[in-house]
Order: structure tokens, then C-alpha cells, then sequence
């Protein structure tokens, strides 16, 4: 494959490592952490028959169903977002990763140079890859914790030719989000 040029941004950046955070554990999705919130906001309202042949209110489980219904907020809304913002500060804090670079593609490796560094990373070297709308993220290597792959710019049947090469590449360490 020829090398492909890219130019990564803050934005790619942040959405390829909120993808590998919410991949990295189904614990840390944020569907799963606001549906037990939710399930037990479920629980506090079941209980206040209960409560209410103890005690002359019900205050109580209303306390309950109103945190565990905010912390799902947080969870779901604020927490991505946070995780974001987090990245795109430390894309920001690290010049090297906002330069235009190429990128060669091999059997076995891959091969990344812009104008102040050149570096080789081999398929062993990273734990998983990450599949998202426009990139391909790879996490764990040793160059890189997180080394992106934009496919942005190339036609649908590289596109595809490259998500089935990282699958491939990967196999049970390949996932797709989003």
C-alpha cells in the first residue's frame, strides 16, 4: 500500500481515545454504567412501599431514585465529554503528534515519519485496535500509546480494504465503536 499522508487533529485524537477508553472494559461504556444508575433508581422507587409501612415518609428512596437518576446523567452526558476534553489537552501538550506525517502500512508493521521523528511499530507491539467512523486507532504500542490511522481522503474500497487488513492484522483484538 502507498504511504498514506495525514495530518491528525485535536478532534481525532480525543475521539479515538474516548473509543479506546469505552472499549477497553464493557465497565467502561457509558451505556452500562447509566443503566445500572438507572436500575437502581428502579430499585429505590420499588422499595418505597416498604419504607413507608417503616417510616410516615418516603423521603428517603426519593433521595436514592433522584442521585442514582443523576449520577446516569453524568455518566452518560458529562463523563464523554470530560474524557474528550482531557485528551485534547494532552494532544495539545504534545506537539510531534500534530504534525503532518506518513504513514506505510505493512504485513506486519507499521511505519510512521514526519519532519522530527520516524518511528516502526510492529502488530505485536499494540494491545487492540479500535475501528471508528473515519479512523482507526491502535492502542498500546511502544512508540505510541495511541497511534491513529485517519481514513479520511481515501476512496470506499480502501477504506474497506484497510478495515479488513486491521482485522485480519488484529483478529480477536480488532473491534469496531460507533
Amino acid at each position: 500500500m502507498e504511504a498514506l499522508e495525514q495530518t491528525i487533529r485535536a478532534e481525532d485524537y480525543a475521539s479515538a481515545f474516548y473509543a479506546a477508553v469505552s472499549t477497553a472494559s464493557l465497565w467502561n461504556r457509558r451505556e452500562i454504567k447509566a443503566g445500572i444508575c438507572a436500575t437502581l433508581a428502579v430499585f429505590c422507587a420499588s422499595i418505597i412501599p416498604v419504607y413507608r409501612m417503616k417510616f410516615s415518609t418516603f423521603f428517603g428512596p426519593i433521595c436514592g431514585i433522584l442521585a442514582f437518576l443523576g449520577l446516569a446523567a453524568v455518566f452518560f452526558f458529562l463523563q464523554p465529554a470530560d474524557i474528550k476534553n482531557g485528551a485534547k489537552r494532552a494532544f495539545e501538550s504534545n506537539r510531534l503528534l500534530a504534525l503532518p506525517q506518513k504513514v506505510r502500512i505493512y504485513r506486519d508493521s507499521i511505519v510512521v515519519e514526519s519532519e522530527r521523528e520516524c518511528f516502526t511499530e510492529y502488530w505485536t507491539d499494540f494491545a487492540r485496535c479500535v475501528e471508528i467512523p473515519g479512523l482507526v486507532a491502535l492502542v498500546g504500542g511502544r512508540e505510541r500509546f495511541l497511534l491513529i490511522v485517519k481514513k479520511d481522503g481515501l476512496d470506499a474500497a480502501h477504506r474497506e480494504m484497510l478495515s479488513a487488513f486491521f482485522a485480519d492484522a488484529f483478529a480477536s483484538r480488532y473491534q469496531k465503536f460507533g
